[in-house]
């Protein structure tokens, strides 16, 4: 077993606690182990072992039907053994959950003094918590902390109260200062009353079952085999995911569902984790289904493919209709269905989408096409001259709907997009339309939403003969999605226990428009849920970016607003700072000194740290990357592929839009107008509302690069380009 806390090893001997624990495994009694008692220990179970002549491990020896060890940290000499003699494990009396404590009482820091009186406020402060001592004992929570919790009025005395305790303590607290109820945090932490049922066992026995409890599992994890061992102890605390789970993400891993499910969260409250975790669920219990996880670019994919390897080797990553996890981007999955399918049957589907059978779909569309149709169709009117409203309109009036010809478009329905059309502007829009479909199929292509709609058009017409193609489909950052996405994922899979399980965040749309799931034919009301624990950015970070997201109304995947409300982190550290400078000049000189500072921090501390610049476009990163190069920070520019460290002797540029689903310790932003609205969208003047749905995307866009940083943020504007 390992403790939460021994997750976050020192660089430098992380091989060597690899060799130490391997060999413990194997025999506790080996030479130069040293696995010894410490005298005047608060815990009888608490053992000391030799790492090297400078570390020692701290351990707790759990002695069941057979022997336990659970390592609780790895320090040096000194400060091993002063952990070891405060340190305990034990199963609290009130809902059985493993926690450890401490013999020193983590010290309450007081606010600051006063200064010169001033005259009081008409109201004092509101305590943060709005229970008695009596509500929070009732939930295992010890007496002193909850006295000292029920008045605090001041936020930082509130973290600073918090730290040291253990996790589920921690985090029912805080759920409570943002909003939940008791009964709420009681639920989402299965906070049972303590059982009777193992008295008949020993203190240890008991100890041990009761580890087996979701809030104590945000503490303890088992970790099996010499391979999980090696994996968890390399990645550190950026692989805390894979073995330290919140009782409700547990829940929705393994929770069976009658319907497509959508799990909502803001940035790094561990909706992939989930994904990626009830993905391995399935392929472990249900070794012969066929799964797909789909997101919405290939590189997520391909992080989110590494993630399940990590998470578990074991996991078969197959072809799509094989057996095991296919694990794809929604275009890719669209392409893969299309070169599936036999020429006819391809022919008959286009001819659904598109009123010509066409089975040359496969190429890729000119970008400039809709800008080249534009100009050709002398009978738009002006405003509707505009590639991106006619691309809109294509991809949410006219491919899910099916229409075919200028009759249909004429009929339907268009709730929603802006823009009033009479019959002429319909009819020069169908023009545009024609125009461009025969254009595609000069050139033997079709577009990415097309090819969606083709793809499930095609399988739809085969379910009868051959059924679905996939038993369980997994979508992640689900509010990219487009409409025809949609429509291929419902014709993937029939309707039945755990078809779509879909995790979204409507703060992150950066690519997609706004789509109501029902539409589509699939119905979550009823089966969703919100996680709002932040496990990635600590709470100035994440108060700083939700400021981002004020003002403005955003809707999930149900066309129901979606707010940041609740949200909260157990995590803490410095401020967001703003660099103010005058030009691009002086913003490279900012951030190779902030990059330089940090790189000679972690060198000092032997950590090892992940680093990254984020920027608008790919010329500006390369423009970055040159810059700092000048300037001897050995940054790197990052495209398509891995990540890969992002460390200390490395620090990565990217594109905001291609470090969605990534995170680093440290993160500048690069020439962002921190207010999220200093920039203004090209190309949206056709409507107020698409205009307005632009520059939400562009506060989503900086919320979605901010909140790739873990520990420290810093943000460069400048006033002399840019904006």
């Amino acid at each position: 077993m390992m403790a939460k806390q021994a997750n976050d090893i020192d660089g430098s001997v992380k091989q060597k606690a690899f060799t130490f624990l391997q060999k413990l495994t194997k025999d506790d009694a080996a030479p130069g182990l040293h696995i010894e008692p410490i005298h005047g220990a608060v815990d009888r179970r608490v053992r000391t072992g030799r790492v090297d002549d400078k570390y020692r491990a701290v351990l707790f020896k759990i002695d069941g039907q057979v022997p336990t060890y659970v390592l609780y940290g790895i320090w040096m000499h000194d400060e091993a053994i002063r952990q070891a003699k405060i340190t305990s494990i034990q199963m609290n009396p009130v809902n059985g959950v493993v926690e450890t404590l401490q013999a020193e009482a983590p010290e309450v820091v007081e606010p600051e003094p006063p200064a010169p009186p001033e005259p009081e406020p008409a109201e004092p402060p509101a305590p943060l918590l709005a229970v008695s001592v009596e509500d929070l004992e009732g939930l295992g929570i010890p007496s002193a902390l909850a006295r000292d919790a029920v008045g605090v009025t001041d936020d930082g005395v509130f973290n600073r109260l918090l730290d040291g305790v253990p996790p589920w303590q921690s985090e029912a607290l805080l759920a409570l200062a943002t909003g939940s109820g008791l009964e709420q945090v009681r639920a989402d932490l299965e906070l049972s009353a303590s059982e009777d049922a193992t008295k008949a066992a020993s203190e240890d026995e008991q100890l041990i079952a009761a580890m087996e409890k979701p809030a104590s599992q945000m503490e303890f994890a088992e970790i099996k085999g010499v391979d999980e061992l090696r994996r968890v102890i390399e990645d550190g605390d950026f692989g805390a995911w894979r073995v330290f789970l919140h009782p409700v993400q547990r829940m929705w891993v393994e929770k069976e569902n009658n319907g497509p499910f959508r799990l909502s969260g803001g940035a790094g409250t561990g909706k992939t984790v989930v994904v990626v975790h009830r993905a391995r669920r399935l392929a472990k219990d249900r070794p012969d289904q066929r799964i797909v996880l789909t997101t919405f670019t290939r590189n997520l994919a391909d992080d989110i493919a590494s993630s399940v390897k990590r998470l578990d080797p074991q996991v078969p990553l197959v072809r799509l209709g094989d057996q095991g996890v296919h694990v794809t981007g929604i275009d890719a999955l669209a392409s893969a269905v299309i070169r599936s399918a036999r020429p006819q049957d391809l022919g008959l589907a286009a001819k659904k989408v598109l009123g010509t059978a066409r089975a040359d779909v496969g190429g890729r569309v000119d970008n400039h096409l809709w800008n080249t149709v534009a100009g050709e169709v002398a009978e738009l009117p002006e405003k509707l001259r505009n590639p991106k409203f006619l691309e809109s309109e294509y991809e949410m009036v006219v491919l899910p709907n099916g229409i075919v010809d200028e009759a249909g478009y004429l009929r339907v329905r268009r709730p929603g997009r802006g823009v009033r059309l009479n019959k002429k502007a319909r009819q020069a829009v169908w023009k545009a339309v024609a125009r461009y479909r025969e254009e595609e199929a000069l050139q033997g292509c079709a577009d990415f939403a097309e090819k969606a709609a083709i793809a499930a058009a095609y399988l739809n017409a085969r379910v009868a003969d051959e059924g679905h193609v996939a038993d369980h489909v997994l979508v992640d950052e689900g509010q990219d999605l487009k409409p025809t996405h949609w429509m291929l994922i419902r014709a993937l899979v029939g309707e039945r226990k755990d078809d779509i399980f879909i995790a979204e965040d409507g703060h992150q749309r950066i690519y997609g428009q706004k789509v109501v799931l029902s539409h589509y034919g699939i119905a979550t009301r009823g089966r969703s849920r919100r996680l709002t624990l932040n496990y990635r950015t600590t709470a100035e970070n994440l108060r700083w970016v939700t400021v981002l997201l004020q003002g403005v109304s955003y809707e999930d995947l149900e066309g129901e607003e979606d707010t940041v409300d609740g949200y909260r982190s157990a995590r803490h550290g410095v401020a967001p700072v703003v660099e103010s400078c005058s030009g691009l000049v002086e913003e490279l000189d900012v951030t190779a000194k902030t990059l330089n500072r940090w790189i000679d921090d972690a060198r000092a501390s032997g950590r090892s740290e992940a680093l990254a610049v984020l920027v608008r476009d790919k010329q500006q990163r390369d423009r970055v990357v040159s810059g700092l190069n000048e300037r001897g920070v050995a940054a790197r520019a990052v495209d398509r592929g891995g990540v890969g460290a992002g460390g200390v002797d490395e620090p990565v540029v990217m594109t905001m839009h291609r470090a969605k689903g990534t995170e680093f310790t440290k993160v500048v932003l690069f020439d962002v107008e921190p207010s999220g609205v200093g920039r203004t969208p090209h190309g949206y003047d056709f409507s107020e509302e698409d205009q307005a749905d632009a520059q939400k995307r562009e506060r989503s866009l900086l919320y979605v690069a901010a909140s790739r940083a873990r520990d420290e943020l810093v943000i460069t504007k400048s006033s002399g380009h840019g904006y």
